[in-house]
C-alpha cells in the first residue's frame, strides 16, 4: 500500500518528469514548420499521446462502477516504446501505480502493479487511435481502445473487460499542461 505522503510525491514526480522532458524538446525554433524536409518527425511528431494526463471524472463513465477518486497517466518515450505509468486512487482510498513499456510492433510487454492485467499487446490504428488487448495469466481479459482528439487535448480510452468481472468504462483524460 502506499501512503498519500508517497503517492503525491510519485505524482509529483511524475509531472516534474513531463514538464523536464517537455523543456528539454522545445528548442527555439522546434516546431515541425521549423524542421529541413529532410529530417523525419520526432517521436513527440508521431505519438500524440506522449505526456501527462488527469482523469476528468464529470466527463467519464464507470459500468458497474465505482468510479476511482482520482488518476494521472504518463506516457514518456522509452528505447522499446513508450513507457505509461498510471497512479490511481481507487474508490475505497487504496492507491495503484500501474507500468508497462510497449511498442506497436505486436509484442506482448509486461504490465507491473495491476491484480487484472499483466501483459498488454498494443497496435497503431492512425496517428490518433491505438488499440490494446489485455491479458491475465496468458489470458485475454479485455480490449481498450486509446483516442487522442484532433487538438491533442483529450485523451479517451473505452475498456471493454470480461475478467475478473465484465467492465464498460469510457475514461475521458485532460492534458496536463506542461511548464515552457
Amino acid at each position: 500500500m502506499f501512503t498519500s505522503t508517497r503517492v503525491w510525491g510519485i505524482t509529483a514526480i511524475v509531472i516534474a518528469m513531463l514538464q523536464l522532458g517537455a523543456a528539454a524538446q522545445q528548442a527555439p525554433s522546434a516546431g515541425p514548420e521549423a524542421r529541413p524536409p529532410d529530417n523525419n518527425p520526432t517521436v513527440q511528431d508521431q505519438e500524440l499521446v506522449l505526456g501527462g494526463w488527469e482523469l476528468d471524472l464529470t466527463r467519464s463513465m464507470f459500468s458497474p462502477g465505482p468510479a476511482p477518486r482520482s488518476e494521472i497517466r504518463s506516457y514518456q518515450e522509452e528505447h522499446e516504446g513508450i513507457k505509461a505509468e498510471i497512479l490511481t486512487v481507487n474508490a475505497d482510498g487504496s492507491k495503484t501505480h500501474m507500468q508497462y513499456v510497449a511498442s506497436f510492433n505486436d509484442v506482448v510487454a509486461v504490465v507491473t502493479g495491476s491484480q487484472q492485467t499483466d501483459a498488454v499487446r498494443m497496435r497503431k490504428i492512425d496517428p490518433y487511435t491505438a488499440e490494446s488487448q489485455l491479458s491475465f495469466g496468458g489470458q485475454l481479459v479485455g480490449r481498450a481502445r486509446r483516442v487522442v482528439s484532433k487538438d491533442g487535448q483529450t485523451l479517451t480510452i473505452t475498456l471493454e473487460r470480461t475478467a475478473p468481472a465484465a467492465v464498460h468504462n469510457v475514461e475521458v483524460f485532460r492534458r496536463i499542461p506542461t511548464a515552457r
